[in-house]
């Protein structure tokens, strides 16, 4: 090779991905955040909420008009409290079955810390408004409620 030919590169390979399959990607996508969202019993206000996005945005995701960046789709992952892995997975949602080791056994008591302002300030936030955030923010607390 002489420093005067020119480089020759192969072809770029076809991209195997046309317009119609990243839209039925973001659709799936979409799909699986209102089965997880469900699933848990928010709202759309709720996971916006929790995820720190716009609620219209929560809805145009859903609907998949959307194509979010990864930071976006860990915020959404986060605010539902599942895997990335878990928003892209093909098939039913599964519960979360305890182990078979731990059915016999009592699960050991768990105390949630919060700080004291902390908490204070969430009240403040979400109880006059929004009662139903400050449940969901418990619960991840780990504070389990009864009926």
């Amino acid at each position: 090779m002489s420093l005067t030919e020119p480089l020759k590169f192969p072809a770029p390979a076809a991209n195997k991905l046309n317009p119609s399959d990243t839209e039925d990607i973001r659709k799936r996508l979409g799909q699986r955040i209102r089965e997880h969202r469900e699933r848990k019993g928010y709202s759309q206000d709720v996971l916006a909420e929790l995820s720190g996005l716009n609620r219209s945005y929560i809805g145009a995701l859903e609907r998949g008009e959307h194509n979010p960046g990864i930071n976006n789709i860990v915020r959404v992952a986060e605010g539902l409290d599942v895997s990335i892995g878990q928003l892209f997975k093909e098939g039913p949602i599964e519960k979360k079955r305890p182990h078979p080791m731990n059915i016999e056994k009592p699960l050991p008591a768990k105390r949630a810390k919060i700080g004291r302002k902390q908490f204070l300030q969430l009240l403040e936030q979400c109880a006059t408004d929004r009662p139903d955030l400050v449940v969901i923010y418990l619960e991840r607390f780990g504070t389990e409620f009864v009926d």
